[in-house]
């Protein structure tokens, strides 16, 4: 396979040159382009965890930070058999939840964090994972990330939630020169479609965990190759 060799100093210069001088509705337009490309190319993108309603999507975020969705996906089905409501996972004792949870990273902490927003869900929302975003941001371990995936995937709200991958191909897209992901999700707010919110983030999810891969992105068979400024300013070696 081809490989990709680092930009040099200048070529980083001219690459946020190019940046600056676009304007947002050339960026806009670049997004809308972006965004009807990568549907063609990953028809089926959708939120890669799995779950049936909005309390075990919450469960699966919180499961899933610094840890593989698969990893999350193959111990969920029977953790969601056991646990049907926030009552019950509130009042389960941490050493049995530790040990159902010890194939994922950081299982102690995430056991707290679980156990506390289910506390909050019983006691304060009568068991039911709210649906407006300043009620989310209030449950122990929900950030504006996940707040905003659980508005979009298990609401149908249009929200932005940038997660790893939708950061790191927005940054190499070009559509942000921030890495705070409430900065990102500024910027992205400004160019893409509201309708295309949730999608955009899905299919950014994808993209980024199959061509602009963190450490060897294969930009000679991106599909979005001819709308993204990095890639141009890169030489490939055969």
């Amino acid at each position: 396979m081809p490989q990709v060799t680092s930009m040099s100093t200048k070529s980083v210069t001219k690459y946020r040159d190019r940046l600056l001088s676009e304007s947002w509705e050339q960026r806009r337009r670049r997004v809308r382009k972006i965004i009807t490309t990568l549907k063609q190319t990953y028809p089926g993108a959708r939120l890669e965890l799995n779950f049936p309603n909005p309390l075990e999507l919450l469960i699966a975020l919180i499961l899933a930070a610094r840890t593989r969705d698969e990893l999350v996906n193959a111990i969920t089905p029977e953790l969601f058999r056991r646990y049907r409501i926030a009552a019950d996972w509130a009042r389960e004792k941490p050493a049995v939840l530790h040990k159902l949870l010890r194939p994922i990273n950081f299982y102690r902490r995430k056991t707290r964090a679980i156990q506390k927003a289910c506390r909050v869900l019983a006691e304060k929302f009568g068991g039911r994972v709210p649906d407006r975003p300043e009620d989310l941001l209030t449950l122990p371990g929900v950030g504006r990330k996940t707040a905003n995936i659980l508005l979009g995937n298990a609401f149908g709200q249009p929200a932005i939630g940038v997660n790893t991958h939708v950061a790191r191909v927005s940054q190499r897209l070009g559509l942000t020169k921030h890495d705070d992901p409430e900065q990102i999700e500024a910027d992205l707010v400004k160019i893409v479609p509201r309708k295309e919110w949730v999608k955009f983030c899905h299919l950014l999810q994808f993209h980024g965990g199959r061509v602009y891969v963190a450490r060897a992105p294969d930009y000679p068979h991106c599909s979005i190759n001819n709308l993204c400024p990095y890639p141009k300013k890169t030489k490939v070696k055969t």
